[in-house]
């Protein structure tokens, strides 16, 4: 199916919707009020949006009804009616003062629809309907796209197009829930989708594609058939809707990018700084815009508020990444509304508007790419915290980006330094996770990037080696022999770059299984160190447990290898380094381990902060200046979070500017409107950082 004529451009999207890519912060209140809350009475939409234009919200995502079924506008699709229009009347008080609309829409869940049409329920591989939950998310009735379902919803959101001045439309839940755990099958197995299934494969049978990629083929078709029948009716209106759904840009699901497709912006949750940095980063390589949400209570209607500081830092993650951050505000079911929310809430929009000019426009400066795992970007979490803590400039890619050809980590003489690392020029670094394997057609052009001068760092592809796979063997200059089997081993650096910091013991790690190779050009800058295996004596366990073995016990085969291919550097390890440490409250040796080989492949970082690992710096390239942002995450979520607002500061902070990019500054300053600072001959000092402090660099 050509689906092209209803896949707009960036470029389209912006020209139509300036609005989405311009606003910094929107809101997203939730007024939940099902059918059986019969109070209703705080409920006032014009004090309501009152509100939300007194935070800053340039714009508001509006609940057309719940996962409960029960609408908030009166359908002629549905037997029961609400007693008023309240998303009508929520409507018209936002655009009258301005702001712009978006219909929210839950899809799939909708326990109303789900009685009166028990045909359209989603059924597993017995035919029984999926049961529910009440201690989790799925105790509401999930609903099949294949049934007519998806005509249903179609006709539901053409009336609210119709009917009210909306500009956007936003679809929850498009997946599927997990079924019990003898099926281990996340799919629907109704008779809609065996009719269906059957039809488009020319008779094959649904069942015997469970649990097997086709049925995984299926379900991405299945949703974005249903995103064709809803943009085609969109576009068939006289005036511009834009369409989205929740976790756009993220493929939740295999086979998601061909929903992605069909959207006109990227959105979804993430709900902590670590999380919304990472989706933040590796959305803004879409050229799309994009928001990420949360919420101003500690989870979605919920009642009980995050600290201030909390709020201020989670924003930042993703408006330093150029997104918009969309905030969740929950509204009690007879419409009470929080005052004391609304009012920090609105200090909290001035402090974000008023420093618009350091968010737009700007362009990401990175040193380092991280590519995330096919159904990210999840499964990093870990590597991305270890970069920043040891403030590296990292991006985060869905995809091998194309046409890698570096001209290697350090700029041309005389050039600008910062040069290749923005804009279309690679990174000089590309670190691939454990959990990230290598599609076929992205190894030849990883191969180029070696060739001409590009730097990868692979985190134990065991599966390439485990089968051979030629290209593997090229870029790692390794074989595999075998695998080996422990409670733990130890890496033992060879190399004083690699070992820098450590204890000069070799650092443990809890991985079970480590891979044994066979050098084939490769350099061994690491040894692999077995554990002792028998554990069974009392004088082991009490004298040496888990020690290294003696040389003299064991070989010691290669642990981290590096390889040169061209003019490029691999470097692998044996074993995952972000393999789960129970004793991290205690042991930093395998993260500083980690760190140590991304430094070696990269050199200094272009800025760092000393040895403040809670300092987060961003850089980013405007008009006529490099924008430096340092986020503090000694106020993030944790064991030390407080609740009395910003009052932990970091004084004087040393910041160093790599040589090169510290001989073409000529002045620094705290924005906005701050002091100039001194420049020394490394960089310069941070007198005072909260949440946050941005300096301009001239």
């Amino acid at each position: 199916m050509d689906i092209s004529h209803l896949m707009r451009t960036p470029e389209e999207v912006d020209r139509l919707f300036p609005w989405l890519r311009e606003d910094l912060i929107r809101g997203i209140p939730h007024f939940i009020s099902p059918a059986w809350g019969k109070d209703r009475s705080q409920f006032d939409a014009e004090l309501w949006a009152e509100w939300w234009q007194r935070i800053g919200f340039g714009s508001a995502t509006l609940l057309t009804g719940h996962h409960d079924g029960y609408l908030l506008y009166p359908s002629k699709l549905q037997r029961q009616q609400p007693d008023r229009d309240y998303f009508g009347e929520q409507v018209a008080a936002c655009r009258q003062r301005g702001m712009h609309v978006m219909a929210y829409y839950s899809l799939t869940l909708d326990s109303l629809v789900g009685s009166e049409h028990p045909e359209w329920r989603v059924r597993d591989m017995a035919g029984r309907i999926y049961p529910p939950n009440y201690e989790q998310f799925s105790h509401y009735h999930w609903l099949c796209l294949n049934s007519p379902y998806r005509e249903y919803v179609v006709a539901q959101l053409e009336e609210v197009v119709d009917h009210y001045d909306v500009e956007g439309v936003w679809i929850d839940i498009l997946y599927l829930p997990g079924h019990t755990e003898e099926l281990e099958r996340d799919t629907c197995f109704c008779d809609h989708c065996h009719r269906q299934y059957s039809e488009w494969t020319g008779g094959e049978h649904l069942l015997d594609a469970a649990g097997t990629p086709r049925a995984n083929e299926f379900r991405a078709l299945t949703y974005r058939n249903f995103l064709v029948s809803l943009k085609t009716m969109l576009m068939s209106k006289d005036r511009p809707i834009a369409l989205t759904f929740n976790g756009a840009g993220r493929r939740r699901m295999p086979g998601y990018k061909i929903c992605d497709d069909l959207t006109d912006f990227f959105s979804g949750e993430a709900h902590n700084p670590t999380s919304l940095s990472i989706t933040s980063k590796s959305h803004r390589h879409s050229g799309r815009t994009f928001e990420l949400l949360s919420c101003s209570e500690v989870c979605w209607s919920h009642n009980q508020l995050k600290p201030d500081t909390l709020i201020k830092l989670e924003s930042l993650s993703t408006l330093i990444a150029g997104g918009t951050y969309t905030m969740g505000i929950t509204q009690a079911p007879d419409g009470r509304l929080s005052e004391p929310n609304v009012r920090r809430l609105a200090d909290w929009g001035q402090w974000i508007n008023a420093r618009r000019d350091l968010f737009r426009p700007a362009e990401p400066v990175y040193e380092m790419g991280l590519l995330a795992p096919e159904l990210g970007p999840t499964g990093i979490e870990k590597w991305a915290e270890w970069l920043r803590k040891g403030h590296f400039l990292f991006d985060v890619f869905m995809d091998v980006p194309r046409g890698l050809s570096p001209e290697g980590p350090q700029a041309p003489q005389g050039a600008d330094p910062v040069a290749s690392a923005t804009g279309d020029r690679p990174p000089p670094l590309i670190l691939i996770p454990q959990t990230r394997p290598v599609r076929a057609d992205e190894t030849a052009v990883l191969r180029d990037y070696v060739v001409a001068g590009g730097k990868l760092l692979f985190e134990c592809p065991a599966a390439a080696w485990r089968d051979h796979q030629p290209w593997i063997e090229e870029l790692t200059g390794a074989r595999q022999l075998r695998d080996h089997q422990a409670y733990a081993f130890y890496l033992d650096p060879r190399l004083e770059p690699l070992g820098a910091g450590l204890t000069g013991d070799p650092v443990m790690l809890y991985a079970k299984q480590a891979v044994e190779l066979e050098l084939q050009g490769a350099q061994a800058v690491a040894d692999l160190v077995f554990q002792f295996r028998d554990k069974v004596r009392t004088s082991d366990i009490q004298t040496v447990a888990n020690f290294w073995a003696r040389e003299d016990d064991l070989p010691r085969p290669p642990g981290i290898v590096v390889n040169r291919l061209g003019a490029g550097l691999v470097l692998s390890t044996v074993l995952p380094l972000t393999v789960a440490n129970r004793d991290e409250d205690r042991c930093p040796w395998p993260e500083m381990l980690a760190r140590n080989c991304v430094r070696y492949l990269l050199g200094e970082p272009m800025v760092s902060a000393g040895a403040y690992n809670q300092v987060e710096v961003n850089l980013c390239r405007q008009p006529g200046r490099l924008l430096l942002h340092f986020v503090n995450h000694l106020y993030g979520a944790g064991p030390y979070m407080h609740g009395l607002g910003e009052t932990q500061f970091l004084r004087d902070l040393p910041v160093r500017l790599a040589p090169a990019l510290r001989q073409t500054v000529t002045a620094a300053r705290v924005e906005p409107n701050g002091p100039a600072l001194p420049l020394t001959d490394e960089g310069f000092i941070l007198p005072e950082l909260g949440v946050h402090q941005a300096v301009s660099l001239a």
